[in-house]
């Protein structure tokens, strides 16, 4: 199963770890759901990745408003992860936040090593700079598999 379908959430309940996950296929609002019941049983066991997954896969869904708190969550968990930096450029993007995006996916090249995602991240830049929306349908299907 690719990881695109599902998320995991590790949350603590009673000295005992449980691990909720559930599919996405484009279900984020219920994900959404169970990410604020697992931060009412215990706020900090949410990691950076989770939030970052919740952010990433929300904004692919076309629903990167409902899911900002969570790519300004993973930024303040993780201000040195690239990754989520991406997740919030593309939530940003998505949400008509040029001006808040362009910089996110800078820290995201400077940060990642993988050359290929990195030239994809700078032709974003240069499109969004030229005021082009590269986020099509089919881009960001392709990203969700």
């Amino acid at each position: 199963m690719p990881y695109s379908l599902y998320w995991l959430i590790q949350y603590q309940d009673k000295s005992c770890y449980n691990f909720l996950q559930f599919f996405s296929y484009g279900k984020v609002k219920e994900a959404i759901a169970f990410y604020q019941e697992a931060e009412k049983i215990d706020p900090y066991q949410i990691s950076p990745g989770s939030w970052d997954i919740l952010c990433w896969y929300g904004s692919l869904y076309k629903q990167a408003a409902d899911v900002m708190f969570a790519c300004e969550k993973g930024v303040a968990l993780a201000p040195k992860d690239g990754s989520i930096f991406d997740s919030r450029g593309l939530a940003r993007a998505l949400t008509g936040d040029i001006k808040g995006a362009i910089p996110d996916f800078q820290v995201f090249v400077e940060w990642t090593s993988n050359k290929q995602n990195k030239v994809q991240r700078q032709e974003w830049i240069k499109a969004l700079q030229a005021g082009k929306n590269p986020f099509t349908d089919e881009l960001l299907k392709e990203l969700r598999d």
